[in-house]
This record gives structure tokens, sequence and C-alpha cells, in this order.
């Protein structure tokens, strides 16, 4: 019985600690953030702090990965059918099911090398695709191109939470893909500017 008491007891405060992290990672980024101001917002000690984490940013770690391990089991089945807008699809539903975390994380105070990393979820799959259907491309290219990508996909998931994710996840799921796969010419009228820099080049030689 005291076994199960401590067990909910550690539960509590770890919730807790997370709930004041996320918090506080709204104002400050986490190497700006105190045990102390930690410990105020839940309303603990900090030897319980201590019993747990060793400082804010192994907490922030812990809260990224079990986050990160999540997105993960979401998209599992898609990556595996190599679907690359069902993957958008699940990882914005799971996002916007758990707003308040992603908000936090991928806010102007988060972690960009985590916003990388989930970014990078559908990384493999579309430099396989992409070098199966244009095996003449280099895959240092494809890798610029993904770079590039990414980038600009991690902008639009931290505009579309800050705007509160209002706009649906299947319909931001298909403009990421087309984004990724055709890049602005799904949208605009791409042909009538110049070519693309390697058929330019080829042209010349």
């Amino acid at each position: 019985m005291a076994n199960m008491k401590d067990n909910r007891r550690s539960q509590y405060t770890r919730t807790e600690l997370r709930r004041a992290l996320l918090i506080l990672m709204l104002e400050k980024p986490v190497d700006k953030i105190t045990v102390k101001e930690l410990c105020d917002k839940a309303d603990i000690n900090r030897g319980t702090f201590y019993a747990h984490y060793a400082s804010p940013e192994q907490l922030l770690a812990q809260v990224e990965n079990e986050f990160y391990l999540d997105l993960l089991a979401e998209v599992a089945s898609f990556r595996e059918a190599e679907d690359v807008q069902r993957i958008f699809e699940d990882a914005l539903v799971a996002l916007r099911e758990r707003r308040e975390l992603a908000s936090a994380l991928f806010g102007p105070h988060g972690d960009r090398e985590f916003l990388s990393r989930v970014v990078h979820v559908a990384h493999d799959m579309c430099i396989v695709q992409w070098g199966g259907v244009s095996p003449e491309v280099s895959r240092e290219l494809l890798e610029k191109l993904y770079s590039f990508i990414s980038f600009g996909v991690a902008r639009v998931l931290q505009d579309w939470l800050v705007s509160g994710a209002e706009e649906p996840p299947e319909r931001l799921a298909a403009i990421l893909t087309d984004l990724c796969n055709f890049g602005v010419s799904a949208f605009i009228g791409i042909d009538k500017l110049n070519p693309p820099v390697e058929r330019r080049l080829t042209r010349e030689q």
C-alpha cells in the first residue's frame, strides 16, 4: 500500500513539474528557468525536485522524449506504408490533441532542435521516394531540398499552433504534402519563371 502511495505521489509531482515547466516556457527559454521558479509554480520543495530531476533541462529532455515517442507511435503504421500525407495528418492531430504541450515546445521559447527532430519524422521516406522518382538527382541535392522544406514545415506548424490549430489537420496535411512533393509549383504558375538552376546549367553546357 505504501508503495502505491509513493508511486501516486511521484506521478503527481512529475505531472505538476511538467505543467509548471510548460507554463514558464511560454514566457522564457528553459535555460532562463530556475529550479526555484519551477518549485514555486508546482508548489513543491527543491529537495523533491532534485529527487526526480537534476535540472530544468533534464526535465525538458524527458518531456520532449516522451512526446516524440508518442508521436512516432501515432504515425508508425503510415511510415511503414510510406504515406507522407497520413503521417502529416496524424502528426497534426497528435499536436492538436496536445496543443498546450506542443505550443510550449514549439513556441518562441521552445527547443528548435526538438522541432527539427519532429519534422525529421518524414525525412527518410521523402528522400527514398524522391530518389526513386528522379535517380539522376544526387543525394546531396535531395538533402538540401529536404532541409529547405523542413524549415518551412516547422514554421507552418508553429504558426498553426499559435493560431489555435483551427485549420483542419487533413487540409493542412494535404498542403504540406504538396509543398514537399511539388514545392511552390503546386500552387502558382512557377513554369512562367526561369527553369531550375540544374536545368539552366545543363542547357549552358
